[in-house]
C-alpha cells in the first residue's frame, strides 16, 4: 500500500500528489477552448517570469488564460487603430500604394513598429 494517496479532496478542491516533491497540488481546470495568440503568450510569459504574484493569483483563480486572451484581443484592436490613425495622419492612401509602393511599404512598416512598441509597453509589460 502506498504511503500517499494519489488524489484527495479538501474544502471542495481536488489535490493531486506530485511524486517528485511529495506534496499535493491543486488540480486546476483550464478552459482549453481559449487559444492564445502572440500577445497573449507574451503576456503570460512576462507574468510568469517577472510578476509571479499576479501570475499565481490568476492561475489559482483559473483566470490566467482569460486575462491573456483579453490582452490579446485588446492588443490587436489597438494595433489596427494605431496603424489606421497614423496612416490617415500621414496621408497614406491606396493611390500611393499603386504609385509609390516603396514609400508606402516603408511608412506602413514604421507605423506597425510604432504600434508594436506601444502595445508592448502599455499592455504586455505594464508591470
Amino acid at each position: 500500500m502506498e504511503k500517499w494517496a494519489r488524489k484527495i479532496t479538501e474544502n471542495g478542491i481536488d489535490y493531486v500528489l506530485d511524486k517528485t516533491t511529495e506534496t499535493y497540488l491543486p488540480q486546476l481546470e483550464i478552459d482549453n477552448s481559449i487559444t492564445l495568440g502572440r500577445y497573449g503568450r507574451m503576456r503570460r510569459d512576462y507574468l510568469k517570469k517577472y510578476n509571479k504574484p499576479l501570475y499565481n493569483s490568476l492561475s489559482l483563480a483559473c483566470t490566467l488564460y482569460e486575462h491573456c486572451a483579453e490582452i490579446e484581443q485588446t492588443a490587436i484592436r489597438y494595433r489596427e487603430l494605431i496603424i489606421k490613425g497614423m496612416a490617415e495622419a500621414g496621408g497614406l492612401t491606396e493611390e500611393m500604394k499603386n504609385t509609390d509602393m516603396l514609400r508606402w511599404v516603408g511608412l506602413m512598416n514604421n507605423y506597425r513598429a510604432c504600434a508594436e512598441e506601444f502595445i508592448l509597453n502599455e499592455l504586455i509589460y505594464d508591470g
